[in-house]
């Protein structure tokens, strides 16, 4: 039956009605935001961190959850001052620490904070403030030449005076702009993103296309900033030209990074100093990978890779929770950065991994964000306990096989303290890396006793090199007497060359850091000297009925095919007690040579031993130390102290003590480093003052096998034996010397008594 035109009509009012009722429906299910289609929403707004419904979550609890109203105060208040002073954008000029770096570096911040406030509570007056500021940008950027400041040997930024700062503004300045986009009028949207972000992120992945396709925390920054741009402003080419390079062949780009810049452990290249730097673009940008594209798993990446480096940057951490100084890396940073807010909050967002919760509780706050707000829940309920520190061997490299570290860590039986000793055979880390391989450093608790020095550099100091590396980051730090490791003819690895240094990478033996009474590690290197192979072998000991705190055996063999000069020196931290030797004191201070960083050091001292072993004991803090050294009546013991040849005080007066050993080809070093007694000044009290090693001996040595055995004044005897060569761990050995048969199963024993 055909139907009749008021049938026809009927039914399209029916239709009109029923789509009508549904658009009614659907749009007040979303206003109460129970069915909302979260991928279209996704399409109208990109979000990088904090989502309108998680913004609204955050501040239905802040009343309650006290972490919360913490961290968006902070946030709050930073933007209210900002607002209060103006929006001030100033003609680059000057270099890091100049008011003009820094102020563009607040620029920044301030933005983001106005950002999170708006996100927050809605006040126009916020988002304003982030468009008058980018507004101000949009007129001043696409004038600006290259920064006055720049040099020759980085890459240069026109904001800032290094193009890192370029990128890391655009990571901050983009997240603002996403938190308030919604409140700029359609033509001053369009200002700000031809005229800033576009002309930002051209420059950088662009202009800068060198440093944008680094595999390098340069790299990294940019990649982030410009991926998150691209989210943003809706261009698929800007993330994809991020995730995968400039030709988008993946030989480049995000994904590379972390393919290239990280261990299977998490271990970034560079060190824990930058790796904690560096985690922020990469956790920063994967949550916007995550949201925007989740497809890519990104946090699944490399059987969950980022994970683990979140974990892995936290354990290389001393007991004051300071990053361990190694490479080009400043003392004073610890793991309560912002950078590691940021990344340990995403971290536990996305793999739930309780172990972060007692670190991000020292936090004491939580970004403001999806992931900031997951932790706030969690840390509701949870009870404070400390963070475990862990022994860990941490390897290097993308597949692991450029060598590594090893953290040893041992109660120290005071306080729930450990002795904690870190073992550097780790890959040269790139530009930031120090010719020291094989090197040793150690704390007691929260103390340090043999010091890694860490860089040269007062950080944004504009008035030390405007916040620069110092000179004597190369002429001191760098080198290879600046570690506890051996130098050989007064000459660094590799000659300080990076680019010969990076093709090879030291090898791990052996190693077993589970047992309680014993951990141990083994490494050697080939490449440092041309015919000079170097292996040491350290070991943490405690005997499990003795009193005697835990101590170090370090086995340092060298072999060689000609004759050197060997300096083991040990960059202590302290006040000279005593030694058992005679030595005579510099009645004229000169420097201990001429370059490679003895130019540095002021001789003070040099004396020798009539006995097989010498011991150096000193007191840091309220506690005794002593280093007791295998030696015979040709070794030196050489007293130095930095300072030397500095004409603008830029180096610490940092005290040294050398094992030196001519004219050898084979040697072999070996030395005791022991904790022992205390003194309480308050009750003028001294207990054990005195090392407790009677007697060294170097029993056997050859390329097979090394035997060395300790004597404690006590009568205690430790006797370890050490594999050279074909390492396996169910392989029998048997060594016979005098009659007397040494027999284990392994790469290494140790016998006690």
């Amino acid at each position: 039956m055909i139907p009749s035109p008021l049938h026809t009509n009927l039914l399209r009012l029916g239709i009109l009605c029923l789509t009508l009722t549904l658009s009614v429906l659907s749009f007040s299910c979303n206003q109460e935001g129970k069915t909302e289609n979260k991928t279209e929403l996704k399409n109208q707004k990109p979000v990088l961190s904090l989502s309108s419904s998680q913004a609204e979550e955050i501040k239905g609890l802040l009343a309650e959850n006290k972490v919360l109203k913490t961290s968006f105060d902070q946030h709050q208040k930073k933007a209210d001052k900002a607002i209060l002073n103006g929006v001030e954008i100033p003609m680059p000029k000057d270099p890091g620490g100049g008011y003009t770096h820094e102020k563009h570096k607040r620029n920044y911040g301030e933005m983001y904070a106005a950002g999170i406030t708006y996100a927050i509570t809605g006040d126009t007056k916020y988002s304003k403030f982030v468009a008058d500021m980018l507004l101000g940008y949009a007129e001043m950027y696409p004038k600006l030449p290259l920064h006055p400041k720049s040099k020759e040997n980085h890459p240069a930024g026109k904001l800032f005076w290094q193009g890192l700062n370029e990128s890391v503004w655009l990571v901050n300045s983009i997240q603002a702009y996403n938190l308030v986009s919604d409140a700029i009028s359609k033509e001053n949207k369009i200002i700000i993103e031809d005229n800033v972000f576009k002309k930002v992120a051209e420059f950088i992945s662009v202009d800068s296309k060198k440093t944008f396709n680094k595999i390098h925390n340069h790299g990294t920054w940019a990649v982030a900033g410009v991926g998150m741009t691209g989210y943003v402003l809706k261009d698929q080419d800007m993330v994809d030209r991020a995730l995968y390079g400039s030709n988008k062949d993946k030989e480049t780009g995000f994904l590379k990074q972390i393919d290239m810049l990280f261990s299977p452990e998490g271990y970034y290249s560079e060190g824990p100093y930058y790796q904690r730097y560096a985690m922020m673009p990469f956790m920063l940008f994967a949550q916007a990978i995550q949201i925007n594209q989740p497809d890519l798993n990104i946090f699944e990446y490399r059987d969950q890779l980022l994970g683990k480096a979140v974990t892995t940057v936290l354990q290389l951490t001393d007991e004051n929770g300071a990053f361990f100084p190694f490479n080009d890396a400043l003392k004073e940073k610890n793991y309560l950065t912002s950078e590691l807010i940021f990344a340990s909050n995403i971290a536990y967002a996305y793999y739930k991994d309780t172990s972060l919760l007692p670190i991000i509780l020292e936090h004491k706050k939580v970004s403001i964000s999806g992931a900031g707000l997951e932790v706030a829940k969690a840390l509701k309920d949870f009870k404070p306990k400390a963070y475990e520190k862990k022994s860990l061997l941490i390897t290097d490299g993308k597949d692991g096989q450029d060598g590594g570290l090893a953290l040893l860590r041992m109660p120290n039986g005071r306080n729930n303290q450990k002795l904690t000793s870190v073992f550097k055979f780790a890959s040269q880390g790139m530009g930031h890396g120090h010719f020291d391989r094989l090197s040793i450093f150690l704390y007691d608790g929260k103390q340090e006793i043999l010091q890694d020095y860490g860089a040269a550099r007062f950080l944004n100091v504009e008035s030390k090199e405007g916040g620069r590396y110092l000179p004597e980051n190369n002429t001191w730090a760098k080198q290879t007497i600046a570690h506890n490791t051996v130098t050989v003819d007064e000459t660094s690895q590799f000659g300080a060359n990076v680019k010969t240094s990076s093709k090879v990478s030291p090898q791990l033996l052996f190693s077993n850091l589970k047992d309680a009474n014993l951990q141990i590690v083994s490494a050697k290197e080939e490449d440092a000297y041309q015919g000079v192979m170097m292996q040491r072998t350290l070991a943490l000991v405690k005997k499990e009925a003795s009193e005697r705190p835990p101590f170090i055996i370090d086995v340092y063999a060298i072999k060689a095919q000609e004759s050197h000069q060997y300096d083991l020196n040990f960059m202590y931290q302290g006040q000279v007690m005593e030694t058992n030797f005679e030595y005579l004191k510099e009645k004229t201070l000169v420097p201990l040579g001429v370059k490679n960083g003895y130019q540095h050091l002021w001789k003070l001292a040099e004396g020798n031993s009539n006995k097989n072993f010498a011991t150096l004991t000193w007191l840091n803090q309220n506690s005794f130390y002593s280093i007791s050294s295998l030696v015979n009546t040709d070794s030196k013991m050489v007293f130095s102290r930095l300072g030397a040849n500095d004409p603008n005080f830029n180096l610490r007066n940092d005290a040294s003590y050398m094992i030196r050993e001519n004219n050898k080809k084979n040697h072999v070093f070996v030395n005791i480093i022991e904790p022992h007694g205390n003194f309480d000044p308050k009750l003028e009290s001294v207990q054990n003052p005195h090392s407790d090693v009677n007697n060294i001996q170097l029993i056997y040595s050859d390329e097979m096998y090394t035997i060395v055995e300790v004597i404690f004044k006590n009568n205690e005897h430790y006797t370890l034996m050490i594999v050279n060569q074909e390492h396996d761990p169910h392989k029998q050995h048997k060594v016979t010397i005098d009659d007397q048969a040494y027999q284990w199963t392994g790469n290494y024993n140790l016998k006690t008594n």
